[in-house]
């Protein structure tokens, strides 16, 4: 029994060593998503990935990376769409966030060279521009028709916070050097814009309740690995 022990724990302590010594991985990533709804062009994005094993086949690391979107929101009456119904709201935002993010992942294979990971972070505004047009023709000619289009690009919220998880496959290249590609599903925690906050000023029964949305991505990259 005491031999059964002794091996669990060397066998342990062997995988705890393993973990330690195994990888440190730094790498860089580029490439494209779309929302999941009310898309309207391609989402780019890309960034630097750090990370250190811990344990057996888990590794613990940091993300920077830059996130774009790109969403038409496009609500009317009677499931009109362009402009075309009685009354409705189209809003439109284009933003760009600077994210860090803690990152934890864990090697599926023996190899690892396929690795499930989740992060979470927050973002800081770079850039990006918002519009709002709202009309109501139901009322004819009459005081109560309006078609205003707003400048709302000051309510895009500097700081937002993101979720996400996904898969990278590692294909071994040359020495320490890999190419790596990855799905990305990454989700926003609050809205990017306070348009659709309650309180907004120019909110309509048609303007949006939440601007948050998620992105399924598709990433290439190279990563270097040191033991």
């Amino acid at each position: 029994m005491k031999s059964i022990t002794l091996l669990i724990l060397l066998s342990f302590c062997a995988f705890h060593g393993l973990s330690q010594s195994n990888n440190a991985i730094i790498g860089i990533y580029g490439g494209g998503g779309v929302a999941t709804s009310n898309n309207y062009d391609v989402a780019i994005a890309g960034g630097l990935n750090i990370e250190k094993g811990i344990f057996y086949r888990t590794f613990l690391g940091l993300n920077l990376f830059y996130q774009q979107y790109s969403i038409l929101f496009d609500n009317e009456a009677n499931s009109s769409t362009g402009h075309n119904g009685q009354a409705g709201v189209m809003l439109y935002n284009k933003s760009s966030y600077i994210f860090l993010a803690p990152k934890f992942s864990v090697g599926i294979r023996n190899s690892q060279n396929v690795k499930f990971y989740c992060t979470a972070g927050v973002g800081y505004n770079m850039s990006g521009t918002e519009t709002l047009q709202k009309w109501d023709f139901r009322y004819g000619s009459a005081p109560g028709s309006y078609d205003s289009t707003i400048n709302t690009t000051p309510n895009i919220n500097k700081l937002v916070f993101r979720a996400g998880i996904g898969l990278t496959e590692y294909l071994k290249m040359r020495g320490k050097w890999w190419l790596t590609f990855t799905e990305d599903f990454g989700f926003l925690l609050t809205n990017l814009s306070s348009t659709a906050n309650p309180g907004d000023p120019s909110r309509t029964s048609y303007s949006p309740h939440n601007l948050n949305p998620a992105i399924l991505s598709l990433q290439i990259g190279f990563a270097h690995t040191k033991y």
